[in-house]
Formats: C-alpha cells, sequence, structure tokens
C-alpha cells in the first residue's frame, strides 16, 4: 500500500461514503468538514465490519478470525498506531481525535460476531441485545463526534439506531431468509400464531400481517424516542440525524403500501423520496439556524446594553 497523507485517507473515506451510502452522504453536507470526514471513517469502518459478517461463503472459523484481526486492529488504531490503509489511517485518527471510547467498537464486533452462527433469534431481548451492538453502538460514537455525551443523548442516539436496524430486518426478511437467518424473535411469532411454514412458503398470512404491524408500531416508537435526544445536538448534526432517521422510518411506510408483502419484493424508498425528504428538512435547517442566530444577537444587544 502506497504511503498516504491523512488528508488522502479522509478523502478516501468520504468517497466510499458517497458511493455507498448517498442519502445519507447528503444527510451529513451541514456538518463541518472535520466532522463529516470522521462521520465518513467511522461509516467505513462499520461497513468493513459488516461486509465481514455477511460474508456467507466464507468457513464460519475463517469469519470469526477475520473479526479477531479486526477487534486486535481496532485496539492499536485506539492505543494510537498508525496504519497504511487510508480507512484505518483516518478511522484511528478520528477516534483518537473526538475520543471515541474502545468499548462500543468493541461491541460493534461483537454484534458481527453474533451473525456469524446465528440462524434464529430466540427472544425479544435478544433481538434488542442484538440491535444494540450492530446499530446502536454507531449512533453513540456519533454522538462523540459531535462532543454531545450527556447520558440522556447517548440513550436516545442507541434509541434511533435500534429503530433503524428493526427497519432494515423489517426490509430484509426474504433476503435474510435465503441466507439462513431469521431475526424475527421465535417468541414474538409464537404469539402472533407464526409458523416457520410462512417463510418456507414465503406467505404472509394475516397473522404474519399483524406481526408486521407490531414491529413497525414498536419501530416508530424508538423512532419517536429518539428525536428527544435531537435538542441535545448541535443543530447542524440535527438535520444530519433527521434526514438519515426519517429515511429509514420511511421503509416501514413502503412495507404498508405493498400491503406487507415482503416476500414478493424489497421496500426501498425511492431515490426522489429521499431527496426530496432531505430537501424539506435542509429549508426547515436553514429556517432554524437563521432564528436561532437572530436570537443569538438579540440576546448579545441585551447583554451589552445592560
Amino acid at each position: 500500500m502506497i504511503h498516504m497523507d491523512l488528508t488522502s485517507s479522509y478523502n478516501y473515506c468520504l468517497d466510499l461514503f458517497k458511493l455507498h451510502a448517498k442519502s445519507f452522504y447528503f444527510a451529513s453536507r451541514y456538518l463541518i468538514p472535520e466532522e463529516q470526514r470522521a462521520v465518513a471513517a467511522l461509516y467505513g469502518f462499520c461497513r468493513l465490519t459488516d461486509d465481514f459478517a455477511d460474508e456467507v461463503d466464507l468457513p464460519k472459523k475463517q469469519i470469526e478470525e477475520e473479526l479477531n484481526i479486526l477487534e486486535e486492529i481496532a485496539t492499536r488504531l485506539y492505543e494510537g498506531e498508525i496504519f497504511e490503509h487510508p480507512l484505518l489511517r483516518a478511522f484511528g485518527h478520528a477516534i483518537t481525535h473526538y475520543k471515541i471510547p474502545l468499548k462500543y467498537l468493541q461491541e460493534l464486533i461483537a454484534g458481527a460476531r453474533m451473525d456469524i452462527y446465528l440462524t434464529e433469534i430466540q427472544t425479544v431481548n435478544e433481538l434488542d441485545k442484538y440491535c444494540y451492538h450492530v446499530a446502536s453502538t454507531i449512533g453513540i460514537m456519533m454522538c462523540h463526534i459531535w462532543k454531545s455525551v450527556e447520558p440522556t443523548t447517548l440513550e436516545r442516539a442507541a434509541d434511533l439506531g435500534h429503530a433503524m436496524q428493526l427497519s432494515n430486518i423489517l426490509r430484509d426478511i426474504a433476503e435474510d431468509y435465503d441466507n439462513g437467518r431469521i431475526y424475527i424473535p421465535v417468541e414474538t411469532r409464537r404469539e402472533f400464531n407464526v409458523d416457520i411454514s410462512d417463510f418456507e412458503n414465503r406467505r404472509v398470512s394475516l397473522n404474519f400481517q399483524h406481526l408486521l404491524q407490531h414491529e413497525i408500531a414498536r419501530a416508530r416508537s424508538l423512532y419517536a424516542r429518539a428525536e428527544l435526544g435531537l435538542k441535545n445536538l448541535p443543530t447542524r448534526a440535527v438535520f444530519t440525524v433527521k434526514v438519515a432517521g426519517r429515511v429509514y422510518a420511511e421503509i416501514m411506510t413502503e412495507i404498508e403500501k405493498m400491503k406487507y408483502q415482503v416476500f414478493k419484493r424489497r421496500a426501498v424508498v425511492p431515490k426522489w423520496k429521499k431527496f426530496w425528504m432531505a430537501y424539506k428538512l435542509s429549508r426547515e435547517y436553514k429556517r432554524e439556524k437563521k432564528e436561532s442566530e437572530r436570537l443569538s444577537l438579540n440576546q448579545s444587544i441585551t447583554e451589552s446594553n445592560t
């Protein structure tokens, strides 16, 4: 690997970010450049971790060994070691500069490990734990980039990650089943009298529909709770979080529109809708920023006159 300086390494991450996460990249455009670069590096590391877990054609033992290596690399990055690979070089700088605790990287990788041998999730608690590891940890690490680390803010960030992962699970039911995994807990399926034969026959029965409605309601409750944490974030970060959260939440609206037929096609939010939602939120962001600046100016004038 040819040596790359830090700026080039971050640019490498930004190119990956723009290519593979277009709507999230768009959502990050109001962040200051340093924060956007750090978010891009975080995205790159999370994608790398996820790619290992999704290597379904590799022997499970080999995937486990690769994740062990990745965890060792994370520890060495945290200790300040500089790697030549641009992604690792940039991410190493980001985690030390923004003081992202190592435990969240370890928990993220532990979530990827859960996927190696997973065939069925048994309980709701087990599902919630899985969502925390693979998604909530990412929201918490982003809060560290924004220096918003109050306990309640981190809890709300965890709620958003949880909600987004549930949206992913509902969208990918058919694909996950084809890969030998069912994330809807056995406990929940029993409660709604949904049998494994519904998956085998790719059939959405009335009971299955009720189950999906239940999970959608649960995710929407988490999205609503997550928005309570926005008040503690910098204004520029609020736009990013709102766009990401609302685009993901729209996946469930698409599932409803297709009458819950998750085995017939994958629910996808059209590109035009993503950008329309982002455009509306950007106008809202600009209005709120202008109002905030006006109030700040008035306060300064008042204080200077006293």
